[in-house]
């Protein structure tokens, strides 16, 4: 089986990895701005209780999937990029 990448690929892909990394910046930056949120020392009244109890658990899971998920994303690019890379040389 042939094994090709180019420049192309290569730059495509470390591209993917720097905007995954800033996905996942982003990500736990959200995390930690609704656990504050979440709080109820910070933030406190009906629309505070309604976000706290039925809105923010549920977003809060997909936010940790999407964290993992990333993750696992950025490892499988920068693998697959650098297995290419050296079965092409």
């Amino acid at each position: 089986m042939r094994t090709v990448t180019t420049p192309a690929a290569q730059s495509a892909a470390g591209q993917m990895s720097h905007q995954l990394s800033d996905l996942q910046t982003t990500t736990a930056n959200l995390v930690a701005r609704g656990n504050a949120l979440a709080d109820p020392t910070n933030w406190e009244g009906p629309k505070a209780h309604l976000f706290r109890t039925q809105i923010w658990p549920e977003v809060q899971n997909t936010l940790s999937a999407l964290q993992t998920n990333l993750a696992e994303l950025s490892r499988i690019v920068t693998e697959v990029n650098q297995r290419t890379a050296l079965a092409g040389s």
